[in-house]
């Protein structure tokens, strides 16, 4: 029996990537959701198939055939699995003879009305990566038939390393911009220079993994430049000498695995207001044994372990995340082996077979071993609920 042909689309625009191998062996940088949908395509091809990855630059790889989206012909191919930027809420990048061959693969969240019109225009299945993403479009009448949650997957490289004694660094990994935390991480570490907390901080991050318009970058060369000199010069002028932090900028696989084993802890988006939907960065950590600190919002309380040591705080507010922080400088064991236990968490949850398991079974027609929720976790889900099951959805809002 012959695979299928499938399409793994990245998003309609994206950073520079000449060379897809080193994605896939961890010696180029890139985003969390890049390096997830890369992979897929390289799951694929150790599987025997045959995918097509289709990108907005040039590309190219050994393992997989690659092409540019304008290239793509539908007709061509059994499945497409596309980025969620290929569908604009009316219309798909590759026609609309391909939607109900077409898997759309959420990343961020998006309005409720966005996935609905996918499905209402005969869209095939959606998919999120997390149970929390997923709750979200609850109402949709196709919910438990179209739409699927399989988590993002993470590099191979990201395991355990025998080094000496961690520095007291947290170390920050994530995008540089207010949109995914970095407003709130400037003020947690204030608030911690301000309590002499004995730690230092390094930014492992850049705008480079997430656009290629080097026009709008600020004299930093982390982030976007109006961001960069309304916020972050003025917040790096106001810190106490001992508190300036280190940029890093973007690091591969390979480089930033030896920066999370130099570091005591990790901390990732610290927003309640764009709470992350799974975050590649925190798994990563934790597989090198090292416990993360953020919110328990979004997909992080799916993500992150905090078993040994409460490092999610439930409370909103700077001064919650911050005293969590501080909490741990005095409970430093507590926090090691909670490390140590969330290495084994991840590895069990978001283990190396698991992730391709789920996508060949979806893509081969079977149903994936990941089932959406029968229980209800809150009022808003009994409300989801009705709406589906009275047909009254639409009214649904996000």
């Amino acid at each position: 029996m012959n695979q299928p042909r499938i399409l793994v689309a990245l998003p309609t625009t994206h950073p520079d990537m000449p060379c897809v191998d080193q994605i896939l062996d961890g010696t180029s940088p890139c985003s969390g959701s890049i390096g997830s949908i890369v992979r897929l395509a390289g799951y694929l091809a150790e599987a025997g198939w045959q995918p097509c990855l289709s990108s907005s630059t040039e590309s190219r790889s050994t393992k997989f055939r690659s092409i540019d989206h304008t290239s793509v012909k539908a007709g061509e191919f059994d499945l497409l699995v596309v980025n969620q930027t290929h569908w604009n809420g009316e219309a798909l990048t590759f026609g609309r003879e391909a939607i109900s061959r077409t898997i759309l693969w959420l990343q961020n969240q998006t309005p409720w009305a966005f996935v609905n019109e996918f499905l209402k225009s005969g869209g095939y299945r959606v998919v999120c990566p997390s149970f929390y993403h997923a709750n979200i479009y609850r109402a949709l009448p196709q919910w438990r038939s179209k739409v699927d949650v399989i988590y993002n997957s993470t590099c191979p490289v990201f395991r355990p390393m025998v080094t000496a004694t961690p520095k007291k660094r947290l170390l920050f990994i994530g995008a540089i911009s207010p949109s995914k935390g970095f407003a709130e991480l400037m003020e947690v570490w204030s608030y911690l220079a301000r309590k002499v907390a004995k730690l230092h901080l390094a930014i492992a991050g850049s705008i480079s993994l997430h656009t290629n318009v080097s026009a709008s970058v600020g004299s930093l060369g982390v982030a976007d430049r109006a961001f960069e000199a309304e916020h972050i010069v003025p917040w790096l002028q106001s810190l106490p000498p001992d508190y300036k932090p280190e940029f890093l900028g973007s690091l591969g696989p390979v480089e930033l695995r030896k920066e999370i084993a130099g570091s005591w802890a990790v901390i990732v988006n610290p927003s309640w207001s764009s709470p992350e939907t799974f975050c590649v960065a925190a798994v990563e950590a934790q597989l090198c044994d090292r416990s993360v600190f953020s919110l328990a919002a979004g997909g992080l309380n799916e993500t992150v372990y905090r078993g040994e040591f409460a490092t999610l705080t439930p409370k909103r507010g700077i001064d919650s995340l911050s005293e969590r922080i501080l909490d741990g400088l005095n409970s430093m064991e507590a926090v090691r082996e909670n490390g140590r236990l969330a290495g084994e968490f991840v590895r069990a949850k978001f283990g190396d077979s698991f992730i391709p398991d789920s996508w060949l079974k979806l893509l081969s027609g079977q149903r994936n071993s990941l089932v959406l929720p029968k229980t209800w976790s809150s009022t808003d889900d009994v409300v989801k609920d009705l709406l589906r099951w009275t047909h009254t959805s639409k009214f649904a809002g996000r």
